[in-house]
């Protein structure tokens, strides 16, 4: 099938209507083209559905259909998809409405995952999952702080379009300045942010509001004896004592944005198979979080 007709065929056993502003926002962003039509279709579906909450028999069948996206099934891959399935049977009940309207890119991110490597252990996978379930239900009281929204055309069709009033950057602004710091194409630059998660593409998004102090910040630890006078900026700016190894960290970060923001959009960061995150990336984005460059998701503490 085509795209669109994979995307309608979704859209059909979804049981979400032509009236439907899912179904309209879903249609106006189908691709032409698309490497896996099933994953292109589901996560086009999760964007456009911000607005939306899918019903527990919706998520069932959203997984299903997210599932015949994975191109190397395995027993791996099925024990996973099966533990989110039974997750949605026994506990939607119990689910907070934010980590419902969320779901669907959760499911998304997941299976993306198990595409990209069908050999990850399935346990990384279900501490990778419980990592997205516990950032969604943290997600709505984040995204009530982020300070600016953005006006977008309404003939936009990246994911940023349908975070609108989430994102610190317009669509237009975010792929401007993308192409400043990676002097890559902007087409190319719009069809890849059109494939991000919402997680990276607020960060990149933050990074890139941010740029101009980035560059400031960079100037100062090129020149020799200027750690000092960065370490002033970064206590003045986050209202604390800085230590050596965050000094470090933030250093480590300043030189290496553009690789970060580069490996973003290429979806070079793989999954560690031992740990379920990708270090490199989880340590430059401590070191952005450090400066108040970018907010990252505030993990529960287990009593």
């Amino acid at each position: 099938m085509s795209p669109m007709n994979t995307l309608l065929y979704c859209l059909y056993v979804l049981k979400i209507k032509e009236d439907f502003e899912v179904y309209r926002n879903a249609v106006k962003l189908s691709p032409i083209e698309s490497e896996n039509n099933w994953i292109s279709a589901i996560k086009i579906i999760a964007n456009a559905s911000q607005s939306y909450t899918f019903s527990q028999s919706q998520l069932a069948d959203f997984l299903t259909l997210a599932a015949k996206g994975i191109e190397h099934t395995n027993t791996r891959s099925d024990t996973i998809v099966f533990k989110i399935y039974r997750d949605i049977i026994e506990n939607y009940d119990n689910f907070s409405e934010s980590l419902k309207s969320n779901y669907p890119r959760i499911i998304v991110d997941v299976i993306s995952t198990i595409n990209h490597d069908s050999k990850v252990n399935p346990i990384i996978i279900e501490k990778y999952y419980q990592l997205k379930k516990q950032e969604a239900a943290l997600a709505k009281k984040e995204e009530e702080h982020l300070g600016k929204t953005l006006t977008t055309p309404s003939s936009s069709t990246t994911a940023a379009a349908i975070h609108k009033k989430k994102l610190p950057l317009s669509s237009d602004e975010l792929i401007e300045r993308l192409a400043q710091i990676t002097n890559r194409d902007r087409i190319a630059l719009q069809k890849a942010v059109e494939r991000l998660p919402y997680s990276d593409l607020k960060k990149i998004s933050e990074l890139c509001r941010n740029y101009s102090k980035l560059q400031y910040y960079s100037k100062l630890i090129t020149k020799q004896g200027q750690q000092q006078e960065l370490k002033n900026n970064i206590q003045r700016e986050i209202g604390r004592e800085v230590r050596s190894d965050e000094l470090g960290h933030a250093v480590r970060s300043i030189r290496r944005v553009q690789l970060y923001i580069e490996n973003i959009l290429d979806n070079k960061f793989k999954l560690d198979s031992s740990h379920g995150i990708n270090h490199v990336k989880h340590n430059l984005e401590y070191g952005y979080s450090l400066m108040n460059l970018i907010e990252l998701p505030r993990r529960k503490r287990h009593q």
